[in-house]
């Protein structure tokens, strides 16, 4: 499914009214969606009680958000259902706006603050077990465009908002920013948000996806050829559109059609990073698993996980991998079809030196995580110089680290940040945290699955090993991001249902891997 950033929406109604879908018409569209989604509530609500009656109140402000209100209000006084239209900013200043405003007869208009505010709390002074109307709020403050704080008089209305029995947003909860994901002060939490034409981009990440409860995108005729001309465009993965990526294993199949996974990770501080990594890897498909750690955690990665092959390494006095085994890890790597470097490895003189000298040396491709992402933050013009494609799968503080930005800077742009890195250095980014964003120069993938308790040590490891193991097996580098990273929030999220968020480990996301491939395959 693609999703849209408020620049490329602008772009999108302009290009369908210049076709002849016009302005007024998608106006008109929109509306009339919103009504029906609104009838739809109602109709599902009376089915729990048919006597309940509905007090329905649009909250608008002066632009075209308004407008949609207004056509869903006349809408509703067509099928024998009242509403109430409050003005927040005045009369409508957009011209669609001002002549859907006129087409209203018979509905109320609210243009009083007090008036609006006693409205929605008149109901909270009868006791529960009255049979009161439910509340249904239809936010259409601010629309898609919106950025900064919301004004004091609309944060003090829609304070009075939040106790109402049902809120649907228009297009966005006014106050979200639909360029990031950021939320201001005050921002209604939706039960619903209708959005239209394509769901926007903010609406994938935090706090904005939390405001906006159900999203339901609403078709208002605007084709998808039109986006043909975005200079990138961003996509939601879903698991229809993955299936046919996965390698089916035919009758004839063996290890070596199923390819070869050097692991160059762990350390005696560390061991965990590297098995974790590893035995994700070999549950998502990979035919041979070698693994490159430090000599005195090879037992215990064997105890573990006796279906991989180990290369020991030597170690440093604290017990990190030394400098001194590139030459064995390039031996290693000469049959490999992937390298997985940094999971555990630390960061140290001699993990910066080895790991900048495999990237400029490995003829594969190169998965880096963790610590070998660290190793290469204060010289990262190195990624230039590999000879294969490379995968970086940073976390927000560690993508900050590699461009030079504070955590909370990366977390303000996420899709600039990892778009702009992957352009710069002709990398696949996968910048992890919830709505994780995965950037292949000017082709933008979001992803929708996974949960809070994922938030948990090793949870990056097991991602890593699963992309590193579809890279193994010849999947492209993109294509290895994309499936791994919803195959990983898919398992995490089985993981959550039966252990709890609260509970789940990240070993627990390995245990759910082969249910998600059941579905998957």
């Amino acid at each position: 499914m693609t999703i849209v950033t408020p620049e490329q929406m602008k772009y999108l109604e302009a290009e369908s009214d210049r076709n002849g879908n016009t302005y007024e018409m998608l106006m008109e569209k929109a509306g009339e969606h919103l009504a029906e989604k609104i009838i739809s509530i109602i109709n599902i609500e009376k089915n729990k009680d048919k006597n309940q009656l509905f007090d329905i109140t649009f909250i608008c402000g002066n632009g075209n958000n308004a407008g949609d209100c207004f056509v869903a209000a006349r809408y509703l006084k067509q099928h024998g259902i009242d509403s109430a239209v409050a003005l927040l900013c005045g009369e409508p200043k957009t011209e669609i706006a001002k002549l859907n405003f006129s087409r209203m007869n018979q509905i109320e208009i609210i243009s009083d603050k007090n008036i609006l505010i006693d409205r929605i709390s008149k109901y909270k002074q009868f006791d529960e077990v009255l049979s009161c109307p439910r509340q249904i709020i239809v936010d259409g403050a601010f629309g898609t465009g919106f950025h900064g704080e919301l004004p004091e008089a609309v944060r003090d209305i829609f304070n009075t908002c939040s106790e109402c029995d049902i809120v649907i947003a228009v297009d966005v909860p006014s106050g979200g920013d639909c360029r990031n994901g950021k939320v201001s002060d005050g921002t209604l939490k939706a039960d619903y948000t209708i959005t239209f034409g394509f769901e926007k981009f903010g609406m994938t990440q935090y706090p904005l996806k939390e405001y906006c409860g159900e999203i339901c995108v609403a078709d208002i005729g605007i084709p998808i050829e039109y986006t043909d001309n975005f200079k990138y465009k961003i996509k939601i993965m879903c698991d229809s559109c993955l299936k046919n990526i996965i390698p089916r294993k035919k009758p004839d199949s063996h290890k070596g059609n199923f390819g070869r996974l050097l692991i160059v990770c762990g350390s005696e501080k560390m061991p965990g990073a590297c098995i974790m990594a590893a035995e994700a890897a070999a549950r998502s498909g990979v035919g041979l698993l070698q693994i490159a750690a430090v000599k005195s955690i090879t037992p215990v990665i064997t105890n573990r996980l006796p279906e991989a092959m180990l290369e020991p390494l030597k170690a440093d006095e604290d017990g990190f991998i030394s400098s001194h085994n590139f030459e064995t890890i390039m031996r290693a790597a000469e049959k490999a079809s992937a390298v997985l470097i940094g999971c555990g490895i630390g960061v140290t003189d001699g993990t910066k030196e080895l790991v900048k000298n495999l990237l400029k040396n490995l003829n594969c491709p190169i998965i880096l995580d963790a610590d070998g992402i660290n190793c290469i933050s204060d010289s990262i013009d190195i990624i230039r110089q590999t000879k294969s494609s490379i995968i970086l799968t940073p976390h927000p503080a560690e993508m900050g680290r590699l461009c030079g930005k504070s955590t909370a800077e990366v977390q303000s742009d996420r899709l600039g940040t990892a778009m702009n890195f992957s352009n710069e250095y002709n990398a696949v980014v996968v910048l992890k945290g919830a709505g994780t964003v995965i950037a292949e120069k000017n082709n933008i993938y979001v992803n929708q699955t996974g949960n809070p308790g994922m938030g948990k040590g090793g949870s990056g490891d097991v991602l890593s090993g699963i992309i590193a193991s579809f890279a193994a097996q010849g999947i492209s580098k993109v294509d290895s991001a994309v499936l791994g990273t919803f195959v990983h929030g898919a398992a995490g999220d089985l993981a959550a249902s039966k252990k709890s968020m609260q509970s789940m480990i990240a070993t627990d996301i390995i245990g759910e891997l082969g249910e998600v491939f059941k579905k998957l395959i």
